[in-house]
This record gives structure tokens, C-alpha cells and sequence, in this order.
């Protein structure tokens, strides 16, 4: 993975995070579509789930 491909996949995931999980608020946040942050989710293997602790 590039530097910019981990700084991309890194700023998706705090973005997420910072939604909820919403990806339609994260992607608005980003300024991509929808169907980019699906797309980037899916290749870069982004998986969000219940937190543990």
C-alpha cells in the first residue's frame, strides 16, 4: 500500500468513526459519493464493527 493509499484509508476510517459508521455522512464529510466510499471501503479492506472493551 502506497503512503497515500494508507493516508486515504486513514482519513475514511477516523471519518467513520467520527459518523457513527454512517457512510453517506462520512463520505459527505470527505466530499466523495457514496459509491466512492463504498468502493474504497471494499479495497481497502475497512471493516468497522462493535467496539470491544
Amino acid at each position: 500500500m502506497s503512503a497515500w493509499e494508507s493516508t486515504e484509508r486513514d482519513l475514511i476510517v477516523r471519518s467513520l468513526l467520527d459518523h457513527g459508521g454512517d457512510k453517506a455522512k462520512a463520505a459527505k464529510a470527505l466530499g466523495i459519493s457514496r459509491a466512492t466510499i463504498y468502493r474504497k471501503i471494499t479495497a481497502y479492506g475497512i471493516r468497522l464493527g462493535p467496539e470491544k472493551g
